[in-house]
């Protein structure tokens, strides 16, 4: 890739490489998933779940703002970032949302030995890297962990853990964005860094 063409692709997509702003949303969801196998409790049981939906708003809310800060600070700010259609951006949302919600009522009815809400979502980051040119490289990497978790059961490993209280599912989920958030950061200052000094 020629520098130019790699800083119009870092000013593009430099809000979405900033992985590190959504990790402490990720790792609340795991926390979330993970209370009730770890005080053995059974899948169904909210006491201590609902322990964590009040700080799960303001403690991940206030670290990613925080690391936003940092962002600003170490990387600076990109102005002038090229127009986004955003009834596009709206559509697509929308769209997302309705094949979660029908892929989490398929799962629900343990008709089919596959996740159809982590292929969803691993779909998602695959449709993200493409609309991206092919330069997200981090999302390929998060939709193929989520691909193969949503396909254990195809090789009689069940996605509901039962071992776990059938939270193996979102703790695994929580592990792989968590992964795939760092990531992000990773491909955003191996791109900085190869950029010539002086590049904005």
């Amino acid at each position: 890739m020629n520098e130019l063409k790699r800083v119009r692709m870092m000013t593009a997509h430099y809000r979405s490489l900033q992985g590190l702003r959504m990790l402490p949303w990720f790792l609340w969801m795991l926390a979330f998933s993970a209370v009730n196998p770890l005080m053995g409790l059974p899948q169904g049981r909210l006491d201590y779940q609902l322990l964590f939906i009040v700080p799960g708003l303001v403690v991940p809310w206030t670290l990613s703002r925080l690391i936003g800060t940092y962002y600003d600070r170490v990387f600076g700010r990109v102005e002038g970032l090229p127009s986004r259609n955003r009834l596009v951006d709206v559509l697509i949302g929308v769209a997302f949302v309705i094949l979660a919600y029908i892929g989490f009522f398929v799962d629900s009815q343990e008709r089919w030995p596959v996740s159809v809400f982590g292929l969803v979502l691993a779909l998602a980051f695959l449709v993200q890297w493409w609309l991206s040119g092919r330069f997200l490289t981090h999302c390929v990497v998060t939709a193929t962990l989520l691909a193969i978790l949503s396909l254990l059961p195809l090789v009689g490993i069940p996605a509901d853990g039962q071992e776990l209280g059938g939270f193996m599912f979102p703790i695994i989920l929580g592990i792989i964005l968590s992964i795939g958030s760092v990531l992000g950061h990773i491909v955003l200052v191996r791109n900085l860094k190869s950029l010539p000094q002086g590049e904005p």
